[in-house]
């Protein structure tokens, strides 16, 4: 039986999406990154194996990446296909892009926020494959998203998609955190979009 999602559940999922604060610091660094030189991504010779076959279980408690992800961000108890408790089937999600409600899993993408031909092709390239799979399982660079909407996005970079505005404040601080940690070289459209956000996003 469906279970009916409660005026009470929805606020809480709706204010766990608020809750991030664009302050200062963000938005210093996003202007640092709107201050690079040019760079013309090269797409070239990207191939996805490279980064992911597929999600690690790196406890080995057979539940991936993926499954472990799931549990964690359920607003509710999960469902398993069985009693192995390997394999989530339900639970309830908000998709941060949308605002929807999710609560079968396989609706559900785990979306690189940026993703990862993206980031082959403005600095990626040059990695060690030890590096590579560790951009691809970085959790500070993932989220849980309807699938169709990821697959909307694909490996656009701001300047070609952004979520809903309501989260687009969050979702900028989270490609600035990711563009920074791993050096990435942004094309100038896409510093620019995350310029104008980020200093609407400070009030600026």
């Amino acid at each position: 039986m469906k279970k009916l999602l409660t005026t009470t559940a929805l606020s809480i999922l709706l204010v766990s999406l608020a809750s991030g604060v664009y302050g200062q610091s963000d938005f210093e660094e996003t202007k640092r990154l709107s201050e690079q030189g040019d760079n013309v991504s090269d797409f070239s010779n990207y191939q996805r194996d490279e980064y992911i076959s597929s999600w690690i279980d790196e406890d080995g408690d057979c539940q991936n990446l993926r499954h472990e992800m799931l549990i964690r961000h359920s607003q509710r108890e999960v469902t398993f296909t069985n009693s192995s408790q390997c394999t989530v089937t339900g639970g309830l999600w908000l998709d941060p892009y949308l605002g929807k409600v999710i609560t079968i899993a396989s609706d559900l993408d785990v979306d690189h926020v940026i993703p990862l031909a993206y980031a082959h092709a403005n600095g990626g390239a040059a990695w060690p494959r030890s590096r590579k799979q560790s951009f691809a399982m970085d959790e500070i660079n993932l989220l849980l998203v309807d699938d169709g909407e990821n697959q909307l996005k694909g490996a656009k970079g701001p300047s070609g998609y952004l979520p809903r505005k309501e989260y687009q404040c969050d979702y900028v601080k989270k490609w600035q955190l990711v563009a920074t940690k791993y050096k990435l070289e942004l094309p100038v459209t896409d510093r620019r979009v995350l310029f104008s956000i980020s200093t609407a996003c400070s009030g600026l």
